[in-house]
């Protein structure tokens, strides 16, 4: 009694892309009867002979016939083995043309890019950066996942990366948030003072450092940020007179709140100028900027590379 042999499989890769292809069996079986060999055939497939007779071994006992004629001066079809190798020589040509028909398919229908968006990280910065190349790259299409801010949430969708999100736009300059992700930078943000309403400087263009003196200033928790853990550092070294006051490791509204409540200052970036209506940003007398850029997995799909190495060739310099 025989097993039925399978000639066709559904294979998943790491990026979860469902591909049509011909069973491991058949391609030795196919390879072997085009080289007339085993060692030939082990070659170009870069494994062992003994893999390569294995798999032969295999087909046939699951078929119930005998594919080869075996001698020193290599392997000859049999009628069986003509046989299969005709219809599997089809079967390759439809696994390929399946395959294809699906590609087009896809490019017919676009290529989705899933990107996150967030108050403090939104997905406009992307869009914006991709408008001049739309009209080149029709395909593309983008599905905005909504997030919040909150630190949970933050990691929960970076380890989301490659499953519900593609692509996450903004500043993600934390050591710990880099370690689990690629980051591909676009640029630089200026760092700036946020001042409540009311408060003396808010009625000031531009803030001298001076102006900080007496203040207290909010900031990130020292520890995930080596560049703003080094400005604190310059800061606290050259101006002891401004009170530096540690937050979270990372912003959410609440910090915005929480200094426009109690009146002191936020180091923030002129990016996020609208986040609260009751802060006014304001550039400072310094030169200091945070990178911003797209976040993605760390083995992103084919159709993310493609877009993001567009992106790249597209960015000046």
């Amino acid at each position: 009694m025989t097993r039925n042999a399978t000639f066709y499989i559904l294979k998943v890769n790491r990026q979860r892309k469902v591909r049509l292809m011909l069973s491991q069996q058949l391609q030795v079986f196919l390879q072997v009867a085009d080289c007339g060999s085993f060692t030939k055939a082990a070659k170009r497939l870069l494994v062992t002979p003994a893999s390569v007779m294995k798999h032969i071994n295999t087909l046939e006992s699951r078929l119930g016939v005998t594919l080869f004629k075996r001698d020193k001066r290599g392997v000859v079809l049999t009628a069986a083995g003509q046989s299969l190798y005709q219809d599997g020589k089809k079967m390759a040509a439809l696994a390929d043309h399946a395959a294809a028909k699906a590609k087009r398919a896809e490019q017919d229908e676009g290529i989705v890019i899933r990107v996150g968006s967030s108050l403090l990280n939104p997905s406009k910065v992307l869009t914006d950066l991709w408008a001049p190349l739309r009209a080149t790259y029709p395909q593309y299409k983008f599905h905005i996942v909504p997030y919040t801010d909150t630190k949970e949430e933050r990691f929960a969708v970076i380890a989301a990366l490659g499953e519900t999100f593609d692509l996450l736009v903004g500043t993600f300059d934390s050591k710990t948030i880099r370690s689990r992700a690629n980051y591909l930078i676009l640029g630089g943000y200026r760092l700036c003072v946020a001042v409540p309403e009311g408060h003396p400087l808010a009625a000031k263009k531009m803030l001298s450092i001076q102006d900080l003196h007496g203040e207290r200033l909010v900031k990130v928790k020292r520890g995930e940020t080596e560049r703003l853990d080094h400005f604190q550092d310059v800061l606290q070294l050259t101006h002891p007179q401004i009170i530096v006051e540690e937050a979270d490791y990372y912003y959410d509204l609440d910090t915005f709140n929480a200094c426009e409540q109690n009146g002191t200052l936020l180091l923030t970036l002129d990016a996020w100028a609208e986040i609260h209506p009751s802060l006014i940003t304001l550039p400072v007398e310094w030169d200091y900027t945070v990178p911003y850029g797209i976040l993605y997995a760390k083995e992103p799909s084919p159709e993310v590379s493609r877009f993001l190495q567009i992106l790249k060739d597209s960015l000046p310099g």
